[in-house]
């Protein structure tokens, strides 16, 4: 990022535009005690030139997931993004526009937005899509308060061991200090068993938490789990990859109440884990509870089409104590790069890509397993995912040999699942070549 100093000059100009004489009058609120009281310990500074070349060096550091082949997933993956993606998004009046706060003066942006929704909540099969979240884990933690908020059961809450581990973290962080009981699923399967559920459940339930298809990659069994959760007054909050929804059933036609995803598949890269998109949508009577921005569409005085924020009782705006959440903004230009996807892709080309990612995951598992030396951890139906077993248990020593020949052949699990230590979670998109998983199958699969 291009950057200028400020000299003595300008530190002198912005103090005395303020009414302070000096950088320590400025900070004299702080505690003595909490100041450091002497110069950085760092190097002596470097001219720019030199300073340049520096940060060059440890920047070259870093292996970009394209810097080689990537089969890298767990939430953040490695999908083409299309020309057009990046010559639309890259517009000014795109990369420079904010949460619209003057409706009248930012109408393409609200038109954009509104856009969006309607693409979000075509996907998803339900009624209503906000103008987008942080993340995808802030975005369960702020459906499932939406489930306990409209259900009146704050104290339960079901999520399954398959979610994000990230994900359940999240969720927890958020509940941390509310009289809720956050329940954990056991999923020795790699599945919600739906005798599991019906055990858990019970009146004081807000909702059950999913994944679709979840962290290794299995398909649950929505609609089975669905009928339970509603047969006991709860809600069903589901967590899915936009990806597959050209090829699964829409979560809201499977009996999904609130759906959200991490929308990072949708036109933007992997981009070392961020910036990313939170997407939220959910059935008519979850509305009035949904937090962030809602574009609506209205005509004006004169009788134009135009498009407004709408149901503001929330966050900063207007009554703050009837605030849904804290989500205060949104991610408009990664919502914008998603729209921008859909729009091209068209429900066609995102059922075919879809399908490639289908395709090369179950022939590259077919592969990977041939040998004996690895096996699938869960025999379970699958969409890009997988999780494969070192039958000599050394993930470690795979994954070294890979990446010594470019490969990032996937995540091993220990880190979240200590049973799953001698596993590997594997992600196939549409980009990897027959070639480059064979390549991979030569290393790792022996």
């Amino acid at each position: 990022m291009p950057y200028l100093l400020n000299n003595a000059a300008d530190q002198k100009a912005m103090l005395a535009s303020i009414g302070a004489a000096s950088i320590d009058e400025l900070f004299a609120m702080v505690p003595a005690e909490l100041r450091l009281g002497r110069p950085l310990d760092v190097p002596p500074a470097l001219g720019e030139l030199a300073l340049t070349s520096h940060l060059g060096d440890l920047a070259a550091k870093n292996d970009a997931a394209g810097s080689g082949v990537c089969f890298l997933g767990g939430g953040s993956y490695d999908h083409f993004v299309p020309a057009v993606v990046d010559f639309i998004a890259s517009r000014s009046e795109f990369v420079t526009s904010y949460t619209p706060y003057q409706p009248e003066v930012s109408q393409g942006n609200l038109q954009a937005m509104f856009e969006y929704q309607t693409l979000i909540a075509q996907l998803t099969g339900l009624d209503y899509s906000n103008s987008s979240l942080y993340d995808g884990g802030s975005a369960v933690a702020e459906a499932v308060l939406m489930a306990m908020s409209v259900n009146r059961r704050p104290g339960r809450v079901l999520i399954a061991a398959s979610v994000h581990p990230d994900y359940r973290q999240i969720l927890a962080t958020y509940l941390a200090n509310l009289d809720v009981e956050l329940v954990v699923l056991q999923t020795p399967g790699g599945t919600l068993d739906p005798e599991t559920l019906r055990t858990a459940i019970d009146d004081r339930t807000a909702c059950l938490l999913l994944q679709q298809p979840n962290f290794f990659g299995c398909v649950e069994k929505m609609e089975v789990l669905a009928k339970i959760v509603h047969d006991a007054g709860a809600s069903l909050v589901t967590s899915v990859d936009p990806i597959s929804l050209g090829l699964l059933k829409r979560p809201g036609d499977a009996g999904a109440d609130i759906v959200v995803a991490e929308g990072q598949s949708l036109g933007t890269p992997m981009s070392f884990g961020g910036p990313y998109l939170g997407i939220l949508a959910c059935r008519e009577k979850f509305l009035r509870r949904m937090p962030g921005r809602l574009v609506g569409q209205t005509v004006d005085r004169s009788g134009r089409r135009c498009w407004v924020l709408t149901l503001q009782t929330r966050e900063q705006h207007i009554r703050r104590d009837k605030a849904t959440s804290n989500i205060c903004t949104n991610q408009a230009l990664l919502a914008v790069r998603a729209a921008i996807y859909l729009s091209t892709m068209g429900p066609t080309g995102l059922a075919e890509v879809a399908n490639l990612c289908l395709q090369k995951a179950h022939y590259a598992a077919e592969q990977l397993t041939k040998s004996g030396r690895l096996t699938l951890a869960f025999p379970q139906p699958m969409f890009k995912e997988f999780v494969v077993r070192a039958t000599d248990g050394r993930v470690d020593d795979l994954l070294a040999k890979a990446q010594a020949a470019g490969i990032f052949a996937g995540l091993p699990l220990g880190r979240w699942y200590p049973e799953l230590d001698d596993c590997l979670l594997v992600a196939v998109t549409e980009k990897r070549t027959k070639e480059e998983i064979d390549k991979l199958v030569s290393i790792v699969g022996g």
